[in-house]
């Protein structure tokens, strides 16, 4: 058997390698396609790497037109020259919805594995998922109603990011003494992943900060890819303390999280850790994102819950006064807000989605 599968981000490298892992443990099959460091040891010969693929935005998407008419020209005539069993896209919508006309042009089988968020925004593109694409494989709960409705081949598997979820103190009181935290109360900052998010939020974050001091510990989580100085620049003159590598312990045993959305509003909700959701954009994103978001929430746990169970203060919400508002409403009604996260967590405990994956590929390819 042989598979081709793109993967173009760091993300997809480590959820595509995850599902091959198990994948391997049912058949014998050659890998092809795209991918980083964890899928080439896992054997796929490569033809770009992730490093590569990264592209964010307008401005990249005209700097690199170059290298992503060369990646379509070139994978095209690989997929001839292998004749894949199938082709297996992982997230990275831009581009792969795009290659899988392509693929599908060509009489070959697709299977989308953490599919488009339609639900979000691009509602449009799932006629060309219906169109293109075989088998969708979906990592939140309410997807696959979405796309079943519009007779799209869709199975929940669960979600990835729990084969992630890697803690190493063993309870909160070993993190607080590994951290030489002295006062009862933890506040877990996670500002991002990135320079611009950490530098509309830091500055609201620091002036909470500044007011409650006295009263908690402090802990920022600094994502690997950002360099110490940056956050330097914020916490210098402060007891806050900074960590690497422990982002998971700073959600599991902080009492309350400050937090940049994205992806680890949704982690911190499997870990049912009560939090502030935090964002603010450029006035151009702003106004864009009201055009086509179509979400009454931006956060996962409140998408997921159907209402507001998590605080989101955004753009002028997002402010010193409002973070330690919410931070007392929280504090003085935990037990509340954790009953609302636990009911998050369930649909992702107890799922092994990698495996699950792996199987509904193994099935799909069986038929």
């Amino acid at each position: 058997m042989k598979i081709f599968l793109i993967a173009g981000e760091e993300s997809a490298d480590i959820h595509g390698s995850n599902m091959i892992r198990h994948l391997k443990k049912m058949a014998d099959f050659s890998l092809y396609g795209t991918g980083g460091t964890r899928l080439k040891e896992l054997g796929q010969e490569q033809y770009f790497n992730i490093n590569q693929m990264t592209i964010i935005g307008l401005d990249e998407i005209l700097k690199k037109s170059g290298l992503i008419i060369s990646m379509f020209k070139t994978l095209k005539e690989k997929i001839i020259q292998i004749k894949p069993d199938v082709v297996i896209l992982i997230d990275y919508p831009g581009f792969n919805l795009r290659f899988a006309k392509i693929v599908k042009k060509l009489g070959l089988k697709v299977i989308y594995y953490i599919a488009p968020q339609v639900w979000a925004w691009h509602y449009s593109r799932i006629e060309k998922i219906k169109k293109y694409v075989d088998l969708v494989l979906c990592i939140l709960p309410f997807e696959e109603d979405i796309f079943r409705k519009e007779g799209i081949n869709a199975k929940y598997v669960g979600n990835p990011i729990i084969d992630n979820l890697k803690i190493t103190c063993t309870s909160k009181d070993d993190f607080k003494r590994s951290l030489t935290l002295d006062k009862q109360i933890t506040v877990g900052i996670l500002p991002g992943s990135r320079r611009k998010e950490i530098n509309n939020l830091m500055p609201e974050i620091i002036k909470a900060y500044r007011l409650i001091e006295d009263k908690y510990n402090f802990v920022l989580a600094r994502a690997s890819n950002i360099e110490q100085e940056l956050i330097d620049n914020y916490t210098k003159n402060t007891n806050i303390k900074v960590v690497e590598n422990m982002n998971y312990d700073v959600m599991k045993y902080s009492d309350v999280l400050w937090i940049c959305s994205g992806t680890a509003t949704l982690e911190a909700a499997i870990l049912k850790t009560p939090m502030v959701l935090l964002y603010k954009v450029g006035k151009i994103t702003e106004i864009i994102g009201k055009i086509v978001i179509r979400t009454d929430f931006i956060g996962l746990p409140n998408i997921i819950a159907g209402k507001k169970i998590i605080p989101e203060l955004i753009q002028n919400d997002m402010n010193y006064k409002n973070i330690i508002k919410y931070t007392n409403s929280i504090l003085e009604n935990k037990s509340s807000f954790n009953a609302e996260l636990e009911k998050v967590s369930n649909y992702f405990l107890n799922l092994n989605p990698s495996a699950n994956a792996a199987r509904e590929i193994y099935s799909f390819l069986n038929i």
